[in-house]
């Protein structure tokens, strides 16, 4: 073996073992009975004692040297890999009963694979020691049986899982699921080089092929595709966790994405957030998905509040912009306005009216733009009109907050105090 056996296939085989073990966890914990789990953690658990026993040089002997049991032993390690995946794509495809008489049915057809293995390597060794030498074919003929056995099987086992794979990602709703498929059919789809080149070290040796060229290359493809079958089979356990960072990231910058918006309603009407609220970031870490809710609310109760101010959103808007825009301009026209005196009423507003929220979606036009109310002077009611759930109102708000930033409004108070939004 080249040195570089010496690295991939631990690593390799350090994956497959941590995979494993991460599949018994709930096996051992009452899942006994989940023939799916199980067949994959049988998988792992042959992926890994084949990379082990594949790794001692000592053990395995030279490449195209003498071959041993031992060496048939590692390649049935692979067989029974192939079977495993086969038997956990059944159980997944159809139904339990079903799933049960195919799989007897699939593991009897396969244990041909094993027995044909051993007698054709058992005869081999009748006519002395198998070598991986094949530039004479009629010299062990029943040792080149073997090896086209092997590589056959392994062919047909590796299309099999491949097209399954593919063909059950399709139907699956299961994001990760899907993922996980596709990604277990490309590890499949890859490791078919190895029989290539295997093939070819048989029936094209004696055609000129340099056996010691390639097999670095259909080893390490082999190892390739291995790893891609441990995260393509692992994924629908650890995706679900990556997509819950994922989400708790993109609620953490959502949640500093809306400071601009909150820090100017807060510093208007302090009154509308909690008294233990410390209006920091990092706060946040702790509970964030509350927190995000929290910040939500003080800034629709911070919109509500902004019906007792008026001012001309036409001051801080430019033409042609959206409906965030608008809702920002209106939000920044109020707060640069400050509070109108007692028993005035609003611009723009009938008495005892209630203010829209116009930069909103749902006030403005089909295409989403702004109403052409944009400078009547009406005060957004509240800000948080972008769809009927809370990822939808986060998302809408998100956009108000950041158009609001960008304003930086040059407006001033009735005091000539400059505004500040941020």
């Amino acid at each position: 073996m080249t040195g570089i056996t010496h690295i991939r296939y631990p690593i390799a085989a350090l994956a497959c073992w941590i995979a494993f073990a991460y599949t018994l966890v709930p096996l051992l914990r009452g899942h006994r009975r989940n023939a799916g789990l199980t067949a994959l953690c049988v998988s792992f658990g042959c992926q890994g004692m084949y990379l082990a026993m594949s790794t001692p040089a000592r053990w395995t002997g030279t490449l195209f040297g003498t071959i041993t049991w031992y060496n048939v032993s590692v390649q049935l390690w692979i067989i029974a890999v192939l079977a495993s995946q086969q038997i956990l794509l059944i159980h997944w495809m159809y139904p339990r009963d079903e799933a049960r008489v195919r799989a007897r049915r699939r593991l009897l057809l396969l244990a041909v694979v094993p027995v044909t293995m051993v007698v054709l390597f058992f005869l081999a060794t009748l006519q002395g020691p198998p070598r991986n030498v094949f530039k004479n074919l009629g010299d062990q003929p029943f040792f080149v049986a073997y090896q086209a056995a092997y590589l056959t099987a392994f062919v047909v086992g590796k299309i099999l899982v491949a097209r399954a794979c593919w063909h059950f990602a399709k139907l699956t709703d299961h994001a990760w699921v899907r993922r996980g498929l596709r990604i277990a059919a490309a590890g499949a789809a890859v490791e078919l080089v190895y029989p290539a080149g295997r093939y070819a070290d048989v029936f094209l040796t004696q055609y000129g092929w340099n056996p010691l060229q390639w097999s670095d290359v259909s080893r390490t493809t082999l190892t390739i595709g291995m790893v891609l079958n441990i995260v393509g089979w692992t994924a629908p356990l650890w995706g679900p966790r990556v997509s819950a960072v994922r989400g708790w990231l993109a609620d953490y910058r959502s949640y500093r994405l809306l400071r601009p918006l909150w820090l100017a309603l807060h510093r208007a009407h302090p009154e509308i957030s909690l008294p233990s609220s410390t209006g920091s970031d990092l706060s946040a870490l702790y509970d964030l998905r509350f927190h995000l809710h929290r910040r939500v609310i003080e800034i629709r109760d911070g919109c509500l509040a902004l019906r007792g101010h008026h001012g001309d959103p036409g001051a801080v808007l430019s033409p042609g912009q959206g409906a965030a825009e608008a809702e920002a301009a209106h939000i920044a026209a109020a707060l640069a306005a400050g509070p109108r005196a007692p028993g005035q009423v609003p611009d723009g507003l009938a008495a005892g009216g209630a203010a829209p929220a116009t930069g909103s979606p749902a006030a403005g036009g089909a295409d989403g733009t702004a109403p052409d109310s944009a400078g009547t002077g009406e005060v957004p009611a509240s800000a948080a009109a972008g769809g009927p759930d809370f990822s939808a109102d986060v998302a809408w708000l998100v956009q108000v907050s950041r158009a609001f930033a960008r304003l930086r409004p040059a407006v001033t108070r009735p005091d000539g105090e400059p505004v500040r939004t941020l």
